[in-house]
């Protein structure tokens, strides 16, 4: 199967990731902003909002790259967020880093590595 890939779809890949990564990074910062746990202070938290905002535009760009890219490749790139949010927690929310998440995700980048270069091979 031949994929004739255009910037258009590599950027609807692009900002599926972005708008992922910051739904997670907005998720985490309104959990610490919140000061009790209950529905009132869960609608009024910005972050949370802001967070579910990234997941709507999450799902038109996911669809947008389902429609262009195989699911199995697609989904491959999507596995990019985990490395951004092991990223953002170190940058972001100062939390530790230990050498097994750093080797998580080396091995999450090297295994759509080999997707990716798999499918250049089979086109």
């Amino acid at each position: 199967m031949q994929i004739h890939v255009r910037r258009r779809d590599v950027a609807a890949i692009a900002l599926t990731i972005l708008f992922q990564t910051a739904a997670v990074a907005f998720g985490k910062q309104a959990a610490l902003a919140l000061p009790q746990f209950t529905p009132g202070y869960i609608a009024r938290n910005g972050y949370y909002l802001v967070s579910l905002l990234c997941l709507g535009l999450q799902a038109i760009t996911w669809q947008l790259a389902l429609a262009r890219f195989p699911l199995s490749y697609a989904y491959s790139a999507m596995s990019i967020v985990y490395v951004n949010v092991l990223i953002i927690s170190v940058v972001v929310f100062g939390e530790r880093v230990t050498p097994a998440n750093i080797a998580g995700a080396a091995l999450i980048m090297a295994g759509v590595a080999l997707v990716a270069r798999y499918r250049e091979k089979e086109a």
